[in-house]
């Protein structure tokens, strides 16, 4: 349904190279594959991203060709989710981020959300961001706020009273 950023490690297999003093030879014992091209950015990004998810949960991808719609929806993640295709329905992450192309109709509960698509419905994050290209329409319930200059918003803006208000449900 959806792409992970990171890849299956190999891990089982680097202890083994790692504790030979002799140089890496192609011994029936040693498997040649290629790597697999990246899902996305070059392979240095990957492997930062990588490395950087081994302490956070992992990004999650919904790719310009997904539409996901449904009576009720709601989608947890308890990582990062960019959605870069389209959603009828509720959000709840760690992080979210609607991409340039992406677009969200319903609610976006999330610790962090950061708008770069559209967006009809409403926002409630403790920090949210809207980008130049963002276009929401809906309200805002926050604790930190920008706008960039050229984001299209039209709705109200409040501080949330409580952290609970702004805290996804991810259970």
């Amino acid at each position: 349904m959806f792409n992970r950023v990171a890849t299956p490690e190999p891990r089982a297999a680097e202890p083994a190279k790692s504790l030979s003093p002799q140089a890496p030879s192609m011994s029936p014992m040693t498997p040649h594959k290629t790597p697999a091209p990246p899902l996305f950015g070059s392979p240095i990004q990957q492997q930062t991203s990588h490395t950087s998810h081994a302490i956070d949960a992992p990004t999650s991808v919904l790719g310009q060709d997904i539409t996901i719609s449904g009576h009720q929806l709601v989608i947890k993640t308890k990582g990062s989710l960019l959605i870069a295709g389209h959603i009828q329905g509720d959000v709840h992450g760690e992080a979210v981020t609607v991409g340039e192309t992406g677009s969200v109709v319903g609610t976006i509960t999330a610790r962090t959300i950061t708008v770069q698509g559209e967006v009809s419905g409403a926002l409630k994050g403790s920090s949210v961001n809207l980008n130049a290209t963002s276009r929401v329409d809906g309200d805002i319930i926050k604790q930190t706020l920008s706008i960039d200059e050229g984001a299209q918003f039209d709705g109200s803006v409040r501080r949330a009273k409580d952290p609970s208000e702004v805290t996804p449900d991810l259970s």
